[in-house]
């Protein structure tokens, strides 16, 4: 237990992990201004490392070192060998560079290196690459040239992208402190399911953008898979050199810490068969990717800023099978998605700890998600759907989406009840594919199979009454099993609180036995204080427990201002026989609130050609469903107006089983286009 005594905290660690030293009582943790702005002390206590090898040769800090590969970006290949950053030099170039790793490239970090890089592999698929070592990555600057296929990483911002098998990563702490907003990324990314193996220079097709997966149906481009089963287009992929196999030889990340302040910055992803253990993630975006077969995540810490889920279970994966991952024992310190979860993702799931829009042609079965431990506020524990309109996707060439089956995911533990900010809706959530095509059958059906849960909510049982299901698609859902948490040995770190007559202090400590132990004493802040966006710096204490290394971080997270989400019920018109140049389009308008003051309208310009109310969602009544006959070949304007207070709005337009336009909106006003 933590002691305090005037201005000094003192408690013992007794053995290596990730925690947190915070001078706040949990009340912070629901103050959506005080949240965005704390100070907090992060402790990582690592293993001792092997010293580096001494026929490594020094990567020095020249700029003559790299290769102008177009546009002024820098670059440098680190063929097979044994390379190190020093402590001793100054890695910042004042603009990004990239180092690209070979088959047999060993790349160690010296204790308090500090390089401003990032390390890139996705233009061939290697094996053996080791990095390694407690130094800081920093993502700190934008791409000089956005894309160039395999030396930039097609703009995308990764830290670490690696292609290939028995590739390990250990100690590295890895940061992203670009000022300016930059493109979606990674801090730590291994054969990632839905990218290319990069053609360089670009071919006939041009450079890969993750744009193509968004809002995008199929055919998709014959871009090359690396180690997917089949290529981008569902052409079946010929060559798996250097790919995975099982654990044996897939990724190795531990004890890595990835830190990011940047916007739409991932956390780690271990890629099939890969393993991350006791590391540290704090991004705002997914922290945990687990997507792919065989991958195993265990004794992470993850704190989640104002963004994504801390375990996401995939967007837009290309087409294989999904087997056998299984993600325990982790230990959700934060989760600060309450901020935002109300109005992302604009569907009707919001961020929980576990979940996703599932719009992946993937099917993903028997994950075993176990031990999840959160503490201080929450939006929800599960909000997973799965749509084949999902924003972020890849489809089978029939459109459809894959199923989820046999998937548990059980003893979770949450230390409050949920909060969300602004709460109008009920976060936990599950729904299947609503309207799968008439070619998508069996596990393509996109449905949520056989899933088991469990938890403790604040000493009460998680149950189907915290779930929203919609009746009408209830179906989607099918055998889903609510079960008791069963007693697990205790989470190896704890949150406990004592109070002093300056400051309340919450210490995530160990409760080992202290046989060889370091005492920690931190003199408290003020109590108002103000936070700014630093690099960390690390320090190292020595004692008979392995090298303490220290790092403290002060952050400004980040929210998310993105259009809301929503739940349900629609309107009204008519429709006849069907001439033959007519379209039938079903247009679907759902609002829990006065459908009299919703409306909608398909227009051809200013020029009105159908409109209609919304219906109300009642116990027996989850959707209304109105036909429309259109022109073919025509674009129309789809309008949707809710005059409501509150406003929450869903909408849908479908040509049959395909979906031409839907959405979820809090605002007054929408309008998109389709075209017949």
């Amino acid at each position: 237990m933590p002691t305090v005594e005037n201005n000094l905290a003192s408690f013992y660690i007794a053995d290596t992990g990730q925690y947190s030293v915070e001078f706040a009582s949990s009340e912070l943790w629901k103050d959506l201004l005080r949240a965005q702005n704390f100070d907090a002390l992060t402790l990582f206590v690592n293993p001792p490392m092997d010293p580096i090898p001494s026929d490594a040769v020094l990567i020095e800090e020249e700029i003559t070192q790299f290769d102008n590969v177009g546009g002024g970006q820098l670059a440098r290949t680190l063929g097979g060998g044994k390379y190190y950053f020093s402590a001793a030099q100054t890695y910042d170039w004042g603009q990004d560079v990239v180092y690209h790793v070979m088959d047999d490239t060993e790349v160690y970090f010296e204790q308090n290196s500090y390089v401003k890089a990032r390390i890139i592999q996705t233009k061939q698929k290697v094996n053996n690459v080791l990095i390694r070592g407690y130094g800081v990555l920093d993502n700190a600057y934008p791409p000089t040239e956005y894309d160039i296929p395999g030396e930039s990483d097609d703009g995308s911002r990764q830290a670490i992208h690696i292609l290939g098998k028995n590739i390990e990563i250990s100690g590295l702490t890895i940061v992203n402190t670009n000022k300016e907003c930059g493109e979606f990324g990674y801090a730590l990314n291994i054969n990632a399911n839905w990218a290319p193996l990069a053609v360089s220079p670009a071919d006939s097709l041009g450079v890969f953008e993750a744009g193509e997966l968004q809002n995008g149906n199929p055919p998709y481009k014959a871009r090359p898979a690396h180690c997917q089963d089949f290529n981008m287009d569902d052409t079946q992929n010929t060559d798996f050199t250097n790919c995975p196999t099982s654990q044996n030889d897939g990724a190795k990340v531990s004890f890595v810490k990835a830190i990011s302040w940047q916007m739409g910055q991932d956390g780690i992803n271990a890629g099939k068969y890969g393993t991350v253990t006791d590391s540290f993630v704090r991004v705002v975006d997914d922290a945990l990717k687990p997507w792919d077969s065989g991958a195993h995540y265990e004794r992470i810490t993850v704190w989640q800023l104002g963004l994504g889920w801390p375990i996401n279970l995939g967007w837009w994966g290309w087409t294989q099978d999904d087997v056998g991952t299984t993600v325990e024992n982790i230990y959700l310190i934060h989760n600060q998605n309450w901020m935002t979860s109300n109005d992302w993702p604009t569907t009707k799931s919001g961020q929980c700890v576990v979940g996703g829009v599932y719009g992946s042609s993937s099917v993903k079965s028997n994950y075993r998600i176990h031990n999840i431990f959160v503490e201080t506020a929450c939006s929800c524990a599960v909000g997973l759907e799965i749509n084949k309109a999902a924003f972020s996707r890849h489809l089978t060439p029939d459109g459809c989406v894959g199923s989820i089956k046999n998937m548990s995911i059980t003893n979770m533990f949450f230390d409050e009840e949920f909060f969300t900010a602004g709460a109008t809706r009920t976060n936990n959530f599950l729904r299947g594919e609503r309207y799968p095509g008439s070619l998508c059958t069996g596990d393509f059906e996109g449905k949520i199979s056989d899933l088991t849960i469990s938890g403790d909510v604040n000493g009460r049982a998680l149950s189907r009454n915290d779930f929203i299901v919609p009746r009408k698609f209830v179906g989607t859902v099918p055998n889903l099993v609510f079960e008791s948490v069963t007693v697990d040995p205790p989470p190896t770190t704890t949150s406990t609180s004592t109070t002093s007559t300056t400051s309340t202090t919450t210490t995530t400590t160990t409760e080992l036995p202290p046989t060889t132990t370091t005492t920690t004493t931190t003199e408290l802040p003020p109590t108002t204080t103000t936070a700014t966006t630093t690099p960390l710096t690390t320090t190292t204490t020595t004692t008979e427990l392995p090298p303490t290394t220290t790092t403290t971080t002060t952050t400004t997270t980040t929210t998310a201002t993105t259009t809301p989400i929503t739940t349900t019920t629609t309107t009204t018109t008519t429709s006849t026989t069907t001439p033959s140049n007519k379209v039938t389009v079903k247009i679907v308008i759902e609002t829990p609130y006065d459908p009299t003051q919703v409306s909608w309208k398909v227009k051809i310009g200013s020029t009105n050609i159908a409109t209609g109310k919304a219906s109300t969602m009642t116990s027996t009544n989850s959707g209304y469903e109105t036909f429309v006959d259109l022109d073919a070949g025509i674009t129309y304007k789809f309008v949707v107006i809710d005059n409501n207070t509150i406003k929450d709005t869903f909408w849908e337009v479908l040509r049959g089983g395909n979906v031409l336009v839907d959405g979820d909106c809090n605002c007054r006003r929408i309008v998109r286009y389709f075209t017949l």
